[in-house]
Formats: structure tokens, C-alpha cells, sequence
């Protein structure tokens, strides 16, 4: 049964996320621009995650905007302690895609996680990514579904297209078509190409030897199996063993999505130091 409250909070998140860090708002480059001077234009570009990592693995960090680097920091500081938050409850990219795959069908869909290896296809290309500018590939903006998106979306308030590359056309449609539409859960893109989500994800996973940490977390005695949870999770983290839920903490973008369509409220996000004990099992990592 849905809940009306939960699916207000998950909508109010994401706009929250698109006046943070989408034009015309950019709250967030006019609050860090109180700490920092950049001469970037007022732009997507400026907390860009993307580019500084790349720059970071290469060398050239120092050539990066300091909010960018600022962002960078933020989001490795915040999915150490409290998971993915940024892609589970503030990216816009994301949602739309998730949205997109809501409105067909599974039996239409892809489900990747039962087709290809997952975390080596995701981690491949995350290293991929870090080295594109040093091996000579361009820049990694042509391949960026949150800056193909801001172009639509000035689109369609304002009635101006961007300056852009058909290449930005093409991974608008691999985003949210063919891994958003047509993927089971909608986040095919997160799932597999999406590097600020693998960076994200990689601190997360190194959140389990911090006490303190928060995940969601399976109480398996309340589990009575009953898939909800894994149908459900847009990021397929959730598998069933044995008749009881497992999170996969690689891909889990905590959003709280299997807690809220769990019918006996065996699912929790919490703080590590809260876990039950060993009767109720642990995450899968």
C-alpha cells in the first residue's frame, strides 16, 4: 500500500536537489560561494563532481573549481556516515530516470543485475572514467546524464536549448530511455555508469568499519520473504536468502524505498551501534 506521506518527502528531496544545484537556482554554488572565490561561470559545471575526480587521479586537482573539490569532500564525508544520500534523496537525474521506469510494466523492462556482473562493470568504468582526460578521450561531460538533463530541463522553463553536443542527445536517451524506461527500476544508468554513484557507493561500503555509520538494515526475524523490498528497490540491492531480505551496501542508495514497502517494518535505516542482535542477521556487504 502506498504511502501519500513517503511519496511527498521523496519528491520534496528531489526538488530540493534540483533549486541546490540546477539553474536558475544554484542555491548551493551562492552558499559555498560565501567560503570560497571561484571564477567559474553560475553553472551545473561548478559543483561538479566528475571532473575534479578525474583531475584528482591525474594531477591537475589544482586546476579544479574550489567548490567542486568542496562537493567532492561533502559527498565522500556524508556517504561515509550516512550512505549515498545525495543519489537516494537529492539527484534529479536520477528520480527522473527512476520515474520514468515506474510508468511501464516489468515485463518490459531490463534487470541488469541478472543479465552482466554488476560491481566489476561498475567499477571498471569508474576507473574508466578517472583516466579519460589522461588517455586522451575528451572531456567526460559529453557522457554526463545530470548535465544532459539540465539541458531539457532549460528547455522546457525557459524555451532555450543549451549549447550542446549530439553526443549529449544520445546519453539523454541511454540515461532515461533505454536504462530508465525500458530498466527495471528505472536507475540503470546509477547502477552502471554513473561515477559520482560509484564514488558514493565506495565510501558507503567503507561506512561498516566506522561505529557510528548509518545503513539500512534487515531485521530477518520480522522478514516473511515476501519480495516487496526487492521488487521494489530501483537500485536491485536486495536480494532474498533462505526467504529473507539481504542489502547489497555496494548498492544501496538508502532511499528508503524497501523500508517504506515493507509490510512488516523489518527494514530500518540506523546507526551501526543500533544493530539487533545476531538473531536478526546482518546486511549482506
Amino acid at each position: 500500500m502506498q504511502n501519500p506521506a513517503y511519496n511527498l518527502r521523496r519528491v520534496a528531496s528531489y526538488l530540493l536537489g534540483f533549486v541546490l544545484f540546477y539553474e536558475p537556482f544554484m542555491l548551493f554554488n551562492q552558499l559555498a560561494s560565501t567560503f570560497f572565490v571561484d571564477t567559474s561561470f553560475s553553472s551545473i559545471h561548478v559543483p561538479c563532481a566528475r571532473i575534479p575526480l578525474a583531475s584528482i587521479v591525474t594531477g591537475d586537482w589544482q586546476y579544479a573549481s574550489p567548490i567542486s573539490l568542496f562537493f567532492c569532500l561533502l559527498l565522500a564525508v556524508s556517504s561515509l556516515w550516512f550512505g549515498p544520500l545525495f543519489c537516494g534523496r537529492l539527484c534529479p537525474a536520477g528520480a527522473f530516470s527512476e520515474f520514468l521506469g515506474s510508468l511501464l510494466p516489468d515485463k518490459y523492462k531490463i534487470d541488469w543485475p541478472t543479465l552482466v556482473p554488476i560491481l566489476p562493470l561498475r567499477y571498471g568504468f569508474f576507473v574508466g572514467f578517472l583516466f579519460s582526460i589522461w588517455l586522451g578521450f575528451g572531456l567526460p561531460c559529453i557522457y554526463c546524464n545530470y548535465y544532459s538533463l539540465e539541458i531539457f530541463v532549460n528547455l522546457f522553463i525557459t524555451g532555450q536549448l543549451l549549447n550542446s553536443l549530439a553526443s549529449l542527445f544520445a546519453t539523454f536517451f541511454l540515461a532515461n530511455i533505454f536504462f530508465g524506461l525500458f530498466t527495471k527500476g528505472g536507475r540503470g544508468y546509477c547502477l552502471l555508469l554513473c561515477p559520482v554513484g560509484t564514488y558514493n557507493s565506495f565510501f558507503h561500503l567503507l561506512g561498516r568499519f566506522i561505529p557510528g555509520a548509518f545503513n539500512m538494515q534487515v531485521r530477518k526475524a520480522a522478514c516473511v520473504g515476501c519480495t516487496k523490498c526487492e521488487h521494489g528497490c530501483p537500485m536491485r540491492a536486495i536480494t532474498m536468502v533462505e526467504r529473507k531480505a539481504q542489502i547489497k551496501r555496494s548498492l544501496c542508495i538508502v532511499c528508503g524505498k524497501c523500508a517504506h514497502n515493507c509490510p512488516k517494518k523489518a527494514i530500518c535505516y540506523q546507526s551501526n551501534l543500533g544493530k539487533e542482535t545476531d538473531e536478526y542477521g546482518k546486511t549482506n556487504y
